[in-house]
């Protein structure tokens, strides 16, 4: 048994060891990031629906009819929730890629 041979793939199974190791944390770190900006933005999304609440709230305890509620502030909510509804999505496709690209390597 040639102990430089032995010496050699031991070293070369750590190398492996040590690159493999690498490229499952950087894939998990982009994992945990996308999970942060899911959350972020579900955050956002709740924050958003907090607000519009609240405008509505206030437009109808003066029993004002349900269509006049509807006016510039609550629209802009609405748009602001709309766009980040589609942000959410974005992200969640994202996210599955990221898991299925993992699966496949």
């Amino acid at each position: 048994m040639n102990t430089e041979t032995l010496w050699e793939r031991i070293k070369q199974g750590l190398r492996d060891g040590a690159t493999t190791a690498a490229e499952k944390a950087e894939y998990l770190g982009k994992l945990g990031r996308a999970r942060l900006d899911i959350a972020r933005t579900r955050h956002a999304i709740h924050d958003a629906f907090t607000e519009l609440g609240g405008q509505i709230y206030e437009e109808l305890k003066d029993h004002e009819a349900a269509v006049e509620a509807q006016t510039e502030a609550v629209q802009d909510h609405i748009a602001t929730i709309s766009k980040l509804e589609e942000q959410l999505q974005n992200q969640e496709a994202q996210f599955k890629v990221l898991q299925e690209s993992d699966r496949e390597a």
